[in-house]
């Protein structure tokens, strides 16, 4: 039994076109797809309804409404993803169609509000496509948007920019691009570093965490990719050093000293190639590791077994 609701959408859309042969009206049209966009997503006719906002989205265009406009291709990408996320759940084969025509239909919004200078509504899509891709599993696909969001990015929206370099850097560290990765690490602490400094201002507890997380990240992809010590930057030198010599005399917390101790552990046992206590030591600090952090320090423990069982 077919739906009411489709076939009130397939009879508004042939008596609207017989209409607009005599006289069109774009605004009516479009009030009408929209209307019915929203009546299909509630059947659960998604496809339906994207049809509906690609056309609210063409009328759109007819009445210069450029946000408008990009509303409507938005609304139409997000449910492209969600029927390609509704096929993954049901283990159905895909071609991925669905995430093309999404992907269509985000860069499309992009761009047109990039050539209108709409930055901002162009850069909360681009981290928006990039979020959705990382959902369905498209990792390497989101990084050309996070980098995209990041050169549209306000420089003096600090908070953002940690937010876009951040899932960037994930990108990064799936994909296994692991130079590019500490490439936008140290983007990362420059980046908070020269911000704070330039204002004076104490680096609040956020910030600290986000260079905890850029000093332990850095330190995993450090080991993983083994250069020789003179080939380093001196800030990865300084890392190196840092958790090679330093004294613990210069912390002034137990939680300093923990996670002190813990770092240079992790530097020690990759240097002497013992991937069994490296495994001691994720397993103790894995709950307080995020996915990114627990990926890599499974790569890193499985480089040093493989260069253990080498040198047997």
């Amino acid at each position: 039994m077919s739906d009411p609701v489709v076939e009130r959408y397939f009879s508004t859309c042939r008596s609207l076109k017989k209409r607009f042969l005599r006289k069109p009206n774009i605004t009516e049209a479009r009030d009408n797809f929209y209307s019915f966009g929203k009546q299909l997503i509630v059947s659960g006719n998604k496809e339906y309804a994207v049809s509906c906002y690609m056309s609210a989205s063409q009328c759109e265009e007819q009445l210069g409404n450029t946000v408008g406009e990009t509303n409507a291709l938005t609304k139409a990408a997000a449910l492209f993803l969600e029927l390609e996320k509704d096929k993954q759940k049901l283990c159905i084969s895909s071609n991925e169609h669905y995430l093309a025509a999404g992907i269509d239909c985000y860069n499309m919004a992009v761009n047109k509000l990039v050539a209108t200078n709409k930055h901002d509504l162009a850069l909360k899509l681009c981290v928006e496509l990039g979020c959705l891709l990382v959902d369905v599993g498209h990792i390497p696909d989101a990084e050309p948007h996070f980098i995209k969001a990041s050169s549209l990015i306000n420089p003096g929206n600090i908070t953002l920019q940690i937010v876009v370099l951040k899932k960037l850097c994930y990108c990064k560290t799936y994909c296994k691009n692991y130079m590019g990765a500490l490439e936008t690490l140290d983007r990362l602490v420059y980046l908070i570093n020269v911000s704070t400094s330039m204002i004076e201002e104490k680096i609040t507890s956020h910030l600290q965490d986000t260079l905890e997380f850029c000093e332990l990240t850095t330190l995993l992809l450090l080991l993983i990719v083994n250069t020789p010590f003179l080939h380093l930057s001196q800030l990865h030198k300084d890392l190196i050093d840092k958790y090679s010599t330093v004294p613990l005399d210069v912390l002034t917390s137990e939680a300093e000293v923990d996670r002190f101790i813990n770092l240079v552990e992790i530097t020690m046992a990759t240097k002497h190639r013992d991937y069994r206590t490296l495994t001691t030591l994720h397993n103790k600090l894995y709950s307080t590791l995020d996915s990114q952090q627990n990926e890599l320090f499974r790569e890193l423990i499985s480089r040093v077994e493989d260069i253990h069982l080498v040198l047997l």
